[in-house]
């Protein structure tokens, strides 16, 4: 074995560009690694330190070459997952993976094959579903191709299950007219069942009414069905059939059959997750998060079912959760986002909203959480249940407005229009932060900023609104504070003439001949001396930050926010500035989901620079895993190297 092989066979992760000797050392052995079996080992180290190659272009074409020819599924499957994965490998050669896929599907002759073929066909369903430049008309011939039936096992598999996660996409019918054609062959007919009834349920998501839903839930529960008669071995069918019988039960106020139906899902979900165990593949996450939302809402049909039919007017305030998740349920356990189809409330809603109407004190319940939401409430959804409800108790718009919190005599109109019962039965911690709503409000000094700064104020604030922790009245009133000062501190320092600047805010203007371009660190003292001024209490450079070192750190009572701290000297757009997001927010991972970044711009600007109101911005950051928080920051742009107006 060459000293080559030996480096690229060692156990644990692949060689590092060191190990190799540097990037030109690497190509010197170009033609070896071509020819070597271990050549996906010299990929993986390219995909690695993909943003320190000086010839990416010629990495790329190196992988090409090698996903051309390679016949391994094992070696083929591993590379192709890394490639999907992996945006910056994507962002320029998407599109020659998708040809080098589209022509590997081509050859599925023998089982070998099939199954090689099978893996490329899920890299070109992956790139197409990606919404990005790749375009699906290529792949939509391969899928409906009517071949592909008579095509070895390890191949058609691949296709029947392609076809239901494209159709979920896409609405084509042309796709489940060729998942009919695999409900004939004996060893597909349950995999073709399964996703028959997927594409089914997930119109039923889609449904515009209450009919045509009820029509796709029963075609979907008999294709379950039939999936599970060729296979009794399918928990994730019955769990599926059990998750529509529940619903179906909800609807009809049979609690019994609730309770059944929901135990089975939760079974047949257990049963489905420890059978997945380490056969997770990434491009099928939605169907295994909407699997996992199902178990949720069946706890959640059952513990809505039993308070809907109890006479009393209070419970504990955690159940109102319970009846919104239901409420709303259309939202979590959609197959595909498309649109605001109302779609599964049309069947769980009437009967929350007939028995909130018929016992009023329910209704008291929603008014109540609605003034003082705990920062995980659906507060859209109680707005949602609390119109409808008015709605039909024939409540006019103008007869609830007083229900909102007040300063004066608020907390004796809210026990007049609630009642002393209610009250009660709420948790001393929502009576402690409603009293503390009641009581206080946004600064008064904002109304009274400049108009840009006002409106600047607005814009963030508004961004924040459907962050969970900036609900939180605590959270709010002190976040409001530091963003406030945040922009008193941008004005100030893009209003700083050069003429009157003292030595510590010389970084915001053009340097002089022979001097250099300010750090990050000098924004980053100027910031922190600027809010220690103003009574934050700051700290710089504290370490152990979610295994960092922040480069300010906000303390407040209860909660912290981390500032990051950058300079830009090329493109400093906001879609340019995202590239800092991951790490300004991954601060905040033992913490509420909220942080800030203060860039320091220093791109020319020989002309022009930005207004106030587009120097600051609010950025939501999804998370990559839809059952983990998202996490937001205020981004803040100071303007640096800047001329006078004179100069322009």
């Amino acid at each position: 074995m060459t000293p080559l092989e030996t480096l690229l066979a060692r156990h644990g992760d692949a060689p590092t560009l060191e190990d190799f000797g540097g990037e030109d050392q690497l190509w010197a052995q170009e033609d070896d690694l071509a020819t070597s079996r271990l050549w996906f080992r010299a990929a993986e180290t390219l995909l690695a330190a993909w943003n320190r190659l000086s010839s990416p272009d010629r990495a790329a074409d190196f992988i090409a070459e090698a996903l051309t020819t390679e016949k391994r599924p094992g070696v083929v499957g591993d590379l192709l997952d890394r490639l999907c994965d992996h945006p910056e490998y994507l962002e320029h050669h998407a599109a020659t993976l998708n040809r080098i896929a589209l022509r590997r599907t081509e050859s599925h002759a023998t089982a070998l094959e099939a199954e090689t073929a099978g893996l490329f066909l899920e890299v070109a369903l992956r790139l197409a579903l990606a919404g990005g430049a790749i375009k699906r008309y290529g792949l939509l011939d391969i899928l409906v191709d009517p071949q592909a039936v008579s095509a070895p096992t390890g191949y058609a598999r691949q296709v029947v299950r392609a076809l239901g996660a494209a159709y979920e996409q896409w609405r084509d019918a042309d796709l489940t007219t060729a998942l009919h054609a695999f409900t004939d062959i004996p060893n597909l007919r349950s995999d073709a069942a399964f996703e028959l009834a997927m594409c089914h349920l997930s119109d039923a998501f889609n449904a515009p009414d209450r009919p045509s839903l009820l029509t796709q839930l029963t075609t979907s529960r008999s294709h379950f069905n039939e999936a599970i008669g060729s296979d009794e071995d399918r928990p994730d069918a019955t769990a599926y059939r059990a998750a529509i019988n529940a619903v179906l039960a909800f609807e009809a106020g049979d609690n019994e059959a609730l309770a059944t139906e929901a135990a089975q899902l939760r079974r047949s979900t257990s049963e489905h997750t420890l059978w997945l165990t380490g056969l997770r593949t990434g491009w099928r996450d939605g169907r295994y998060d909407t699997e996992a939302a199902w178990y949720t809402l069946s706890t959640d049909l059952e513990q809505a079912a039993t308070h809907l039919s109890s006479p009393l007017p209070t419970w504990p305030s955690q159940t109102i959760q319970h009846i919104l998740a239901v409420y709303t349920a259309h939202r979590s356990v959609r197959l595909t986002s498309t649109g605001t189809a109302s779609a599964l409330q049309m069947l769980v809603a009437p009967r929350i909203e007939d028995a909130f109407a018929a016992r009023e004190g329910l209704l008291l319940h929603v008014r109540a959480l609605l003034a003082d939401a705990p920062p995980n409430w659906d507060r859209h959804a109680a707005e949602e249940l609390r119109s409808a409800v008015e709605s039909r108790l024939g409540f006019q718009p103008e007869e609830t407005t007083g229900d909102g919190p007040g300063k004066d005599g608020a907390a004796g109109d809210l026990a007049a229009a609630l009642g002393r019962q209610v009250l009660a039965a709420l948790p001393p911690g929502a009576l402690n932060g409603l009293h503390e709503q009641l009581t206080d409000s946004d600064p008064s000094h904002i109304a009274s900023l400049p108009k840009a700064e006002h409106d600047l104020f607005n814009t963030v604030v508004e961004g924040l609104q459907h962050c969970p922790d900036f609900q939180s009245l605590p959270v709010r009133k002190h976040l409001i504070r530091l963003i406030t000062a945040t922009i008193r501190f941008l004005a100030n320092r893009t209003n700083r003439g050069r003429d009157k600047h003292t030595k510590k805010t010389a970084y915001l203007f053009a340097p002089k001949p022979g001097e250099k371009l300010p750090l990050e660190i000098e924004l980053q003292e100027d910031l922190h001396d600027y809010l220690d001024s103003a009574c934050f209490e700051v700290q710089m450079e504290t370490i152990d930050r979610s295994g960092g070192r922040a480069d300010i750190l906000v303390l407040f009572p209860g909660f912290s926010i981390v500032i990051e701290c950058k300079r830009e000297l090329k493109k400093a757009e906001p879609e340019d500035l995202k590239r800092y997001l991951g790490q300004t927010v991954a601060y905040q991972a033992a913490g509420v989901t909220l942080g800030m970044l203060a860039v320091l711009d220093l791109t020319p600007k020989p002309r022009w620079f930005p207004n106030l109101r587009d120097n600051m911005w609010t950025e939501h950051v999804l998370a990559p895993d839809s059952r983990q928080l998202d996490r937001w920051a205020v981004v803040v742009r100071v303007p640096g190297n800047r001329t006078t107006p004179h100069d322009m």
